[in-house]
C-alpha cells in the first residue's frame, strides 16, 4: 500500500497542475543526436550532420548566393514584433542535473534515469523517468547529512508541522524559481498531513522526503513555466522571477543563485539595464563556461551520435593514429573555445582565425611538433605555424571528424562549412545521385580531381563546383587525421588548395585553409549564421520572422571590431523578446 501510494498517489495529486499550465509541450535543446555519420563519399549537399538545436541549415539572413543566384543564405526582412514562443520549455537533462545539484546538493547525475531529451508532450516513458529520478533524489537527500542540511532549514519539534511548513516555503521558492501560491502551499501541506497513509512510518523524515519528491515531480520544477499575465500591447511582460529564470538557464544552465533571487524578489529585473548588469555578473562566473561549451558543441555538431563520436581510421594508412586520441579531439576543441572566449575575451573572428592549439605528446605529431617537448597527457596551449593553421576549423577535431576512413572528404568539410557556418541554403542532392562512387582512374592523381569527376554531372556540379567542393578543396592541406600535407599519399602529386569559392554573396579567390578561414571570419553571412544559432540556442526554439530584427541588430554589432562573444551573449538578454512573451498562441517547438 505504501509503495503504491508513493509511486501513484503523489503524482496524481500533483499532475492536476499540468492542466492549469496549458499542457506539457516543451522544447528541448542541447542533446539531439545527429542524423548520420556516413563517410560522405557520394555527391550531395549533406554534411552528415543533423540540425542540433540551432537554427538549422539554410536559415541565415542576407542576400542570395553569387554566380547566378544559386545556394546562398536566405534573405530575411526585419519584421518588428514579439516572436511567438513556447511558454513551457522543459528542463533538458543537463539542466535537470545542474538544478538538482544546486537545489538539494545531490550531484550523481540523476538525469541518467530520464528519457532522452525530446520535443513534445510528456509521455508515459518520460513521466516514469521523472518519478524514478524524483524518488531516488529525495531518498538520497534524506540519507546524506550535507544534502539534508542544505535542503531542510530547521529541526523538527512535536509532529514536525512547523518545520515541514518551513521546508515547503524555502524549498518551494527555489524549486519553482518563484514564490509559492497559497494553493501550492496548501497542496504540499496536505501531502505532509497525509504522511501516515502515504509513507512507511509517518515520521517527519518520511514526510519531508515526500515533500521533496513532490516538488521534483511538479510541472513548475520540470518546466520553465512563464505564466504571468500582465498585458502590455500585444504581449505579456514577464515578471522578475521569470526573467531571472531565463537568465540563469541561458547563462548557467541551472536555477538562479541567491543574488538573482534577491533581484527578482525586489522586482529589479524589469529594465534592460538591470538585466544587463546581472548578465555581465553571471558571465564572469566560471559556471558560464559550461554554457559556452554547450553552444559550440552544438555549433560544431559534437557529442554522442555525431561524426565526432564515430571516428575510425585505416590503421594501414594511418598507423600512428590511435583510438586513445579520439577523446582528445573534442577536449582540444573545447579548450580552444574556452581559451578564445574567456581567457582572451575573443571575437567571432578570433574563434575562426586564432592559430593556437592545445597539444600533448599524443597529439604533437599531428601538428608536426616534437612529442618530447610535452610532458604527459595534459593539453597545453601552443602557438601553431600561422601559415598552416588558423582557428576553429583547422583544429584536429573538425578535420578528423569530417574525413573518411582512409582519405579526406572535401564534400563533408565543404558542405559543413557552407551549410552550418555560412548558413547557405543548399538543396538536397537529386534522387539516385547520392552515393556515386569515387572514381579511381589512374589519370586522376589527386583527391581533388577524383571528387570533381565524381560530381561532374549536370545535376550536381553547380552546388558542388561553386560552393561545396571548393570549400573542401581549400582544406585538402590536411589529411584524414588532420596533419598538414602538401602531396597526395597515394600518388605523390602536389595538392592544389587554390579555389574560387562562394562565401555568402561573394565569389572569393583563396589559396588554402588559412585564407578561407580569414574569408569566413570577415563574411557577413558567417556572422549572421553565428548570431542566428545563438538566438535559437538562447530562446530554445527555432527562429520566427520577428526574430530577424534581433538578428540584424546583433549581427551589426558582431561585425564591429572588438565586439566579443561574451558581449554577444550579454546582448542576447537586451532584446524585447527576452523580457516579454507574445499574446498569441505559442508555437509548437
Amino acid at each position: 500500500m505504501n509503495t503504491w501510494a508513493r509511486r501513484f498517489i503523489v503524482p496524481v495529486l500533483l499532475t492536476a497542475s499540468y492542466a492549469a499550465m496549458g499542457g506539457c509541450t516543451a522544447m528541448i535543446g542541447g542533446d539531439d543526436p545527429e542524423a548520420s555519420s556516413g563517410s560522405g563519399d557520394g555527391p550531395g549537399s549533406g554534411s552528415g550532420d543533423g540540425p542540433g538545436s540551432g537554427s538549422g541549415s539554410g536559415s541565415g539572413a542576407g542576400g542570395n548566393g553569387s554566380a547566378g543566384g544559386g545556394p546562398g543564405v536566405e534573405p530575411t526582412v526585419c519584421v518588428p514584433g514579439v516572436p511567438r514562443t513556447s511558454a513551457l520549455p522543459r528542463l533538458t537533462r543537463t539542466q535537470y542535473d545542474n538544478t538538482i545539484r544546486d537545489l538539494v546538493g545531490i550531484d550523481n547525475q540523476p538525469s541518467s534515469m530520464l528519457a532522452p531529451d525530446g520535443v513534445g508532450s510528456v509521455d508515459q516513458r518520460a513521466w516514469d523517468g521523472y518519478k524514478t529520478a524524483a524518488a531516488t533524489v529525495a531518498a538520497a537527500v534524506m540519507a546524506d547529512a550535507k544534502a539534508r542540511a542544505k535542503t531542510i532549514p530547521c529541526t523538527p519539534a512535536g509532529d514536525g508541522t512547523a518545520c515541514a511548513n518551513q521546508l515547503i516555503e524555502t524549498l518551494g521558492r527555489r524549486a519553482f524559481r518563484r514564490p509559492l501560491t497559497e494553493e501550492e502551499r496548501g497542496l504540499f501541506q496536505a501531502l505532509y498531513t497525509r504522511r501516515q497513509a502515504l509513507t512507511p512510518t509517518g515520521s517527519f523524515e518520511d514526510g519531508a522526503q515526500l515533500i521533496i519528491e513532490g516538488f521534483l515531480l511538479s510541472p513548475s520544477f520540470l518546466m520553465r513555466a512563464e505564466i504571468s499575465e500582465k498585458p502590455e500591447g500585444e504581449y505579456f511582460v514577464l515578471n522578475s522571477h521569470e526573467v531571472a529564470s531565463r537568465l540563469s538557464y541561458l547563462i548557467w544552465g541551472t536555477m538562479p543563485d541567491d543574488a538573482l533571487f534577491a533581484a527578482a524578489d525586489a522586482d529589479a529585473l524589469q529594465t534592460p539595464e538591470q538585466i544587463l548588469a546581472q548578465a555581465q555578473r553571471m558571465l564572469a562566473d566560471p559556471k558560464s563556461r559550461g554554457m559556452v561549451k554547450a553552444f559550440h558543441e552544438l555549433y560544431l555538431h559534437m557529442g554522442p551520435g555525431t561524426r565526432w563520436s564515430d571516428i575510425q581510421r585505416d590503421p594501414a594508412a594511418f598507423p600512428d593514429f590511435k583510438a586513445s586520441m579520439i577523446p582528445l579531439l573534442s577536449e582540444e576543441t573545447d579548450r580552444f573555445i574556452e581559451h578564445v572566449v574567456f581567457d582572451q575575451a575573443g571575437t567571432f573572428q578570433d574563434l575562426v582565425t586564432t592559430p593556437v592549439g592545445f597539444v600533448n605528446a599524443s597529439l604533437a605529431p599531428l601538428y608536426d611538433l616534437d612529442p618530447a617537448e610535452f610532458n604527459g597527457a595534459e593539453l597545453v596551449p601552443v602557438e601553431l605555424d600561422p601559415t598552416q593553421r588558423s582557428g576553429l576549423f583547422t583544429r584536429l577535431g573538425f578535420l578528423v571528424s569530417h574525413s573518411g576512413y582512409d582519405r579526406t572528404s572535401p564534400i563533408l568539410r565543404g558542405a559543413f562549412l557552407q551549410k552550418e557556418v555560412l548558413c547557405a541554403d543548399i538543396p538536397p542532392p537529386p534522387p539516385m545521385v547520392e552515393g556515386t562512387p569515387l572514381p579511381t582512374d589512374a589519370s586522376l592523381t589527386t583527391n581533388r580531381a577524383r571528387v570533381d569527376a565524381q560530381t561532374a554531372g549536370d545535376s550536381c556540379k553547380f552546388c558542388h563546383h561553386t560552393y561545396i567542393n571548393p570549400a573542401g578543396f581549400a582544406f585538402e592541406a590536411y589529411d584524414a587525421v588532420g596533419a598538414y600535407q602538401q602531396t597526395e599519399s597515394f600518388s605523390g602529386a602536389p595538392i592544389d588548395t587554390r579555389v574560387d569559392v562562394g562565401v555568402g554573396e561573394d565569389l572569393v579567390a583563396v589559396d588554402g585553409p588559412v585564407a578561407l578561414s580569414e574569408a569566413i571570419a570577415s563574411s557577413p553571412a558567417a556572422h549572421t549564421c553565428y548570431v542566428r544559432k545563438w538566438v535559437s540556442f538562447a530562446y530554445q526554439r527555432e527562429l520566427n520572422n520577428e526574430d530577424s530584427c534581433t538578428v540584424d541588430e546583433l549581427t551589426a554589432k558582431l561585425t564591429q571590431g572588438g565586439y566579443t562573444v561574451l558581449d554577444l551573449i550579454a546582448d542576447l538578454t537586451q532584446s524585447q523578446s527576452f523580457r516579454v512573451r507574445a499574446l498569441q498562441a505559442e508555437v509548437e517547438p
